[in-house]
């Protein structure tokens, strides 16, 4: 199937880097696009946190980005924190950390000309570019295929005024997200697991902290290991984009066990309104006395660092840790496909959800281009998803210090990786 003359990209409340990737690529290549976003604003709330930008993000960038803008915070080192001591470890690995909404922004300048603080001026579109446009306020209900003329049709709701429309393409992309409206109405088998812990998140600036704590979490990316919980920090950009030191964001996530339906859950996911969440309680929300009571409990076991830096957060917020891995990616005689984590959401231990959007993208590239099949893209994506769902799991259970849990999925992928080479997956 050659690239598509025009396509739909389904995407969630809140944007959708893997849905902007796909439709930044399909202009580029002359396609026509539409984005149907379900949140109706104009803008979307910000997302003032970290994201791993991997190669395969890296490449589509510089491939198709037309803004100059630098989207992400390169680091040379990876190094862990054991309890109040500061380096247990440190090793070279170059790697880029960038802020969730500046990547977001720097793609809809890129994609419709969308214009922010982090990109005021957005690129012209190029000649050879398809037509696009960014519908928000519309949330799919039904998607049917005419296999005759080869089109999708998706029926979709606007969610101010009720009215009903259909819009018909030679592609449906699904990037939305982990509650894929898509792959419910296809019905299709998902396994979504809680992980069985949550990750407390924040950011604060970089000009709250002390010189010394700015330089210890500088060009790395940071583990701190404590007994049964363990953080991840590192710097990365505001969401306007600022990478110069002093405007920088400190980001970190810290994850810890809590049992699904516990009264400790019900207490941390209700909100200071009095409303309880499925799975975030959002910044500014988290009661203040559950939050002073997790810090009590732990800052005297932190670096100091570490300490500084979560205390100084003016908005944690918190949200449940899971996965969930859909069966079949690709529907239609491969015109409908589901992307990102709409597909196979990764626990967040590696910060792989944009890098395997990004190499979705390259994969539909190469069936479009006649390079492999569809089969062969829907099985390049399984492995790649089956492999990084258990190297997720190892991160976080190692970091959590389940020592015989991280046996059992170190075993299940030593299993996949055989299983890998002997052509069986």
């Amino acid at each position: 199937m050659p690239v598509p003359k025009s396509a739909v990209i389904v995407i969630q409340i809140g944007g959708s880097v893997a849905g902007l990737l796909q439709g930044l690529q399909l202009k580029r290549q002359g396609a026509n696009v539409i984005v149907l976003e379900q949140d109706p604003s104009k803008d979307r709330h910000s997302h003032e946190s970290g994201v791993s930008i991997g190669p395969t993000v890296v490449k589509l960038l510089e491939k198709y980005d037309a803004t100059g803008r630098p989207a992400a915070i390169p680091a040379r080192f990876l190094s862990a924190a054991w309890r109040q001591r500061l380096r247990v470890a440190s090793m070279v690995w170059n790697h880029n950390m960038s802020n969730w909404g500046c990547l977001y922004l720097i793609l809809r300048a890129n994609f419709d000309g969308f214009e922010s603080q982090t990109v005021p001026r957005p690129p012209a579109s190029k000649e050879t570019d398809g037509q696009v446009e960014y519908r928000p306020g519309k949330r799919v209900t039904g998607v049917t295929y005419d296999k005759d003329k080869g089109l999708v049709h998706v029926e979709y709701v606007d969610v101010l005024n009720g009215d009903v429309s259909t819009v018909s393409s030679d592609m449906v992309i699904a990037a939305d997200g982990v509650h894929s409206t898509v792959r419910k109405i296809l019905q299709v088998p998902t396994r979504r697991d809680y992980a069985g812990y949550i990750g407390w998140r924040g950011t604060v600036p970089e000009a709250r902290l002390s010189k010394e704590t700015v330089e210890y979490f500088s060009n790395r990316l940071n583990f701190t290991f404590m007994k049964g919980t363990y953080f991840i920090s590192y710097l990365i950009p505001t969401e306007a984009g600022d990478i110069q030191p002093g405007k920088r964001l400190v980001n970190w996530v810290w994850y810890f066990t809590v049992p699904e339906g516990s009264p400790e859950m019900k207490e941390i996911f209700t909100d200071v309104q009095g409303k309880t969440h499925p799975n975030t309680v959002p910044h500014g929300q988290i009661k203040p006395e559950v939050w002073s009571k997790q810090i009590a409990r732990y800052v005297s076991d932190m670096t100091p660092p570490l300490a500084e830096i979560v205390t100084k957060t003016p908005r944690p917020f918190v949200t449940k840790v899971g996965e969930a891995e859909a069966t079949q990616s690709s529907f239609f005689d491969g015109r409908l496909v589901l992307v990102g984590d709409a597909f196979t959401g990764f626990r967040s231990h590696l910060g792989m959800a944009s890098e395997q959007a990004a190499r979705h993208c390259f994969q539909m590239d190469r069936v479009w281009r006649g390079e492999i099949t569809q089969e062969e893209r829907d099985r390049e994506a399984r492995f790649y998803s089956k492999r990084f769902l258990l190297l997720n799991r190892l991160i976080g259970l190692t970091g959590l210090g389940l020592v015989l849990e991280v046996c059992r999925v170190l075993i299940a992928y030593l299993v996949l990786m055989v299983q890998h080479r002997l052509g069986l997956v």
